[in-house]
């Protein structure tokens, strides 16, 4: 059973956040139409050409998706969209600010036809306020919301490998989603939604804005140590591989002292009697640590902190990720039969007992423009007179 396969999403969608939105419902049944400009489509089908000739963030985000070319500046092609959001139950933009309203393609124009129509807006920081009329990209949002001048070492910040401010939004953009179909279902109600990659960052600040209000107290970047706790990471072996470990209580830090590093010693010194103590003196502590770790091998401190039952793992390459027993166990990865060769692909993790997910190769641009219009009961004719036209 698929539990969103009676669901229909019609998207304007761009880049990362609404993509992997509705690719995230895609997987769960729903039918998805990617409505992409003629000729171009969408931006992350451009970025690179690994996959076969197709882009890796096409390959990621555009999976369990239709894709129909249109012209929403030509008076036809509004018509067309106007036709598909009047049956959809969701509606997914990310376009760049003011752009959905420009077109007459918003909520208000959508709702006017289609009044129990679920309208998903995502955007960088909102579509009201100061910084509502500003683009807004992953690498922007990141600088934007604090994580660039956390993140990295003392030496030097950096940013987040992953798009995770895209994935931020993509994920309460979801979430959203499904609780506004539950109201719906409840009430009957459609309704327009807002979520911001601006606002969701600042909702994963985590205990940091707690530090700053009660202490006043700003995070200074750690590198590969936490702010909040030490011992607390990866660190180096005689071996030159690394051990990670975590210390999450006073429990774990006498079990790493008299039965992992054999330094009971280190349990009497008042300057590393709490965790908040070892933090306050970071520097010397954590050198303390780190000498002693650079004494042994990967292997020998592996086995050791697995003996005392405290959290350890690997420091990992990304073919380690992807070849990794438990990446196996999960099976969490799959492959997709395209026309081009087999696209390998990250499965979607969540595991349901009752519930399926699906899925289908990422869509060609344009490649389902027929068959979305015959279905609307357009003839050949008209198609065709369409595409003339450049409509679609």
């Amino acid at each position: 059973m698929l539990a969103l396969e009676d669901i229909t999403v019609v998207s304007l969608e761009s880049g990362v956040s609404a993509p992997l939105c509705t690719r995230l419902l895609g997987d769960f049944g729903a039918e998805v139409i990617k409505v992409e400009r003629p000729g171009v489509g969408d931006v992350n089908r451009h970025w690179d050409s690994v996959v076969h000739g197709d882009s890796s963030a096409h390959a990621w985000v555009d999976r369990n998706k239709s894709s129909i070319e249109l012209d929403l500046k030509a008076e036809a092609g509004t018509e067309i969209f106007y036709e598909l959001a009047a049956e959809a139950d969701v509606v997914v933009q990310n376009y760049s600010p003011g752009v959905v309203e420009r077109l007459d393609v918003g909520y208000d124009a959508i709702s006017a036809i289609n009044e129990d129509v679920i309208y998903l807006n995502i955007s960088g920081y909102g579509r009201t306020g100061p910084y509502s009329d500003r683009k807004a990209y992953d690498l922007v949002m990141q600088g934007e919301t604090g994580s660039i001048l956390m993140n990295g070492s003392p030496d030097a910040p950096a940013k987040i490998p992953l798009s995770i401010c895209d994935i931020n939004a993509a994920t309460y953009g979801t979430m959203a989603t499904l609780l506004s179909l539950f109201h719906r279902e409840r009430t009957g109600d459609g309704e327009a939604i807002d979520v911001t990659m601006f606002g969701g960052m600042v909702s994963w600040l985590g205990y940091f804005p707690h530090k700053y209000w009660h202490n006043d107290e700003t995070p200074a970047r750690v590198g590969m140590r936490h702010h909040l706790l030490t011992p607390y990471g990866p660190h180096e072996t005689a071996d030159d591989q690394y051990v990670n470990f975590a210390i999450l209580s006073d429990a774990h830090w006498e079990a790493l002292c008299t039965d992992v590093i054999d330094r009971p010693d280190l349990l009497e010194d008042d300057r590393f009697a709490t965790n908040e103590q070892r933090v306050g003196h970071r520097e010397t502590f954590e050198a303390t640590m780190e000498s002693i770790i650079a004494e042994e091998s990967r292997d020998y401190w592996a086995q050791r902190l697995a003996d005392a039952g405290i959290p350890w793992g690997d420091v990992n390459h990304l073919e380690d990720v992807l070849e990794h027993p438990q990446t196996d166990h999960l099976e969490l990865i799959d492959e997709l039969e395209t026309e081009d060769g087999p696209v390998p692909y990250v499965r979607n993790p969540i595991d349901f007992d009752g519930l399926e997910t699906t899925s289908e190769a990422m869509p060609d641009l344009g490649e389902h423009s027929e068959a979305i219009l015959e279905a609307l009961d357009y003839t050949d004719e008209e198609i065709e007179s369409l595409r003339e036209k450049g409509v679609i």
